[in-house]
């Protein structure tokens, strides 16, 4: 029956899963012109009337598909592989492990197991295939798209900045993403092709631990090394005379260029386990420069690198889905019954494990920004946010098909890998259109629902012009946590550097004169009983910054880190 399910429609094509295709005879850069140019403004599009870009992009590849010039599609592996590899590399900046703790842990990771877990268990009940197949499927499916939810956090952040919830999120997605990555990794370790039959189970434990042993200390390593030197530039000289310029392009090209190097050499250093088998694992290599380096850098460097990889990220996004949707068919949608049933146990049991894992979150951390009272609706306004998805699936759904998973299963594990592809192309085509509308529709109501009286009125009147004065914070919802629609800076803008969070935000607020802090004072001024009730929320203010202490740092984790990119944006160009 999987055979006959997941059984590819098409025929000739150069890789698994691909549409009946063959490349046309053009001249290459028309091709690229047409991937840049008509992706592009039909992201735009997409985004003004609130729909997720990477939808408008799948299109763009799906018709792309029809005349793709030769070389791009004999390419488009190695061109997914490259977008891939800045997905990585981001997810290491989110996190420092360093300053991770319980209560933030498990808010972030538990809720995202249950699903993977409840995924795995219904695909081998139900297509008879093994745990490793399941929990490879699940772990393709259950991420949330940080790639949209993050934006969208930064946009209520400052729509609401007194409220816990946004900031929970934005400590949350990156760790899930990095989460999934790290799993993926060792899955694809046990079931690739070069490892499988080769090794006894002891052997196989063996080379898995020792894999991830080395591949986190050499790429932590290399990202911390990296992070000293480039914060002490003005200190490397030869003959007094400084070495590297100390520009921001200078260290994002060095960690970019450590990234790809770190990412080639698993593929070429032998462990001596099996033939084939190497010492690294590549995407674990990339996550682990990525989260060394944020640990280590000055935020100054960590935030000019950041802001670098969100500017080439918009070319790697186009590329991403592109390539995604040109492996499309229309076809696939035939396959969508065979995927629902994974779709309804998925988010049941993602509800169930934030149901579980927030409760517990409150005992653990002595103070919790959750409030007993609210917290079903809390946990509702969390489980919005984990329906938007569409960077992983896309980064992970073709990993299967390219690596020739389960290769030993031979045509149950060829008809497998395609399982998951298409159902990593429905994921993304479902939740990143249906999560993102609940989210933007649902999730303000959600937020005003769970705020104090005194402040909810003043969050419903600031909203209309925090949204105007945030117009080029919107969510780009194409794929990436740090892209925004950016504005010119202004010609008389002088010295640029990265402002404290609270400077950052005092100064977005203050260019608008129907701002949160106006419309705040003015509805308490109004209100009798404003003095206790403001105490209270003060009280949970203090509950949440302690919290956000003992858990490592508002988008977590590190102080670098809590600096948004939006409202720096619209700082420096004051």
């Amino acid at each position: 029956r999987l055979r006959q399910d997941a059984a590819p429609h098409t025929s000739g094509s150069r890789s698994e899963g691909a549409m009946v295709n063959t490349g046309k005879n053009y001249p290459i850069e028309l091709g690229w012109a047409f991937l840049l140019v008509v992706g592009y403004l039909v992201r735009v599009a997409f985004v003004s009337i609130r729909l997720p870009g990477a939808i408008g992009i799948l299109l763009v590849g799906f018709a792309f598909s029809h005349f793709m010039q030769e070389d791009i599609l004999e390419n488009r592996n190695d061109l997914q592989r490259f977008a891939f590899l800045l997905v990585l590399l981001n997810a290491g900046f989110e996190v420092s492990i360093r300053r991770l703790r319980p209560a933030i842990l498990l808010i972030s990771l538990l809720p995202g197991l249950v699903e993977m877990a409840g995924i795995a268990g219904l695909a081998m009940l139900t297509h008879d295939v093994g745990i490793r197949e399941g929990l490879v499927l699940g772990c393709v499916l259950f991420p949330l798209g940080e790639g949209l939810v993050i934006p969208k956090m930064n946009e209520f952040k400052a729509a609401y900045p007194d409220h816990a919830l946004p900031r929970v999120t934005l400590t949350w997605a990156p760790l899930e993403a990095t989460l999934a990555l790290s799993l993926f990794s060792f899955l694809s370790s046990v079931s690739s092709s070069l490892t499988e039959g080769q090794l006894s189970p002891v052997l196989l434990v063996a080379e898995v631990v020792v894999r991830f042993v080395a591949t986190v200390a050499a790429g932590g390593f290399v990202g911390a090394g990296a992070g000293w030197v480039l914060s002490h530039t003005s200190k490397i000289t030869f003959r007094k005379k400084r070495i590297f310029t100390g520009s921001a392009v200078e260290a994002f090209l060095l960690v970019l260029g450590l990234g790809f190097g770190g990412f080639g050499l698993a593929k070429v250093v032998p462990n001596g386990f099996a033939p084939g088998s190497m010492l690294f694992d590549s995407d674990l290599f990339v996550i682990a420069v990525g989260s060394s380096f944020s640990d280590v850098a000055d935020p100054i460097v960590l935030h000019n690198v950041e802001g670098f990889l969100a500017g080439i990220w918009v070319f790697g996004s186009i590329i991403l889905f592109s390539m995604l949707g040109s492996r499309t068919d229309v076809q696939v949608f035939e396959h969508f019954p065979q995927i629902l049933p994974f779709m309804l146990v998925g988010v049941a049991c993602r509800f169930v494990g934030l149901c579980v894992a927030v409760p517990l979150a409150q005992r653990l951390g002595k103070h919790s920004p959750f409030a007993p009272k609210k917290m079903l609706l809390e946990i509702l306004f969390l489980f919005l946010c984990s329906l938007p998805r569409a960077t992983l699936q896309g980064a992970l759904g073709a990993q299967p098909v390219q690596d020739n998973f389960f290769s030993h299963l031979g045509e149950q594990g060829k008809a497998w890998r395609q399982f998951i592809g298409q159902g990593s192309r429905l994921y993304i085509i479902t939740f990143s259109i249906l999560g993102s509308l609940l989210l933007e529709f649902l999730g303000p109501k959600l937020l005003l629902a769970t705020a104090d009286k005194t402040r909810r009125r003043a969050m419903s009147s600031a909203m209309p012009a925090i949204d105007e004065e945030h117009a080029s914070c919107a969510p780009s919802q194409i794929g990436s946590p740090f892209f925004t629609e950016s504005t010119p800076l202004s010609p008389t803008a002088g010295h640029r550097s990265p402002l404290s969070n609270g400077a950052a935000a005092t100064s977005a607020a203050a260019t608008s004169p129907s701002s949160a802090a106006e419309a705040l004072s003015v509805t308490m001024a109004g209100e009798e009983d404003a003095p206790a009730e403001d105490a209270e929320w003060e009280r949970q203010e203090n509950n949440w910054g302690t919290f956000l202490a003992e858990s490592g740092g508002e988008m977590g984790l590190d102080s670098a880190h809590a600096v948004e990119p939006c409202n720096l944006h619209r700082a420096e160009t004051m």
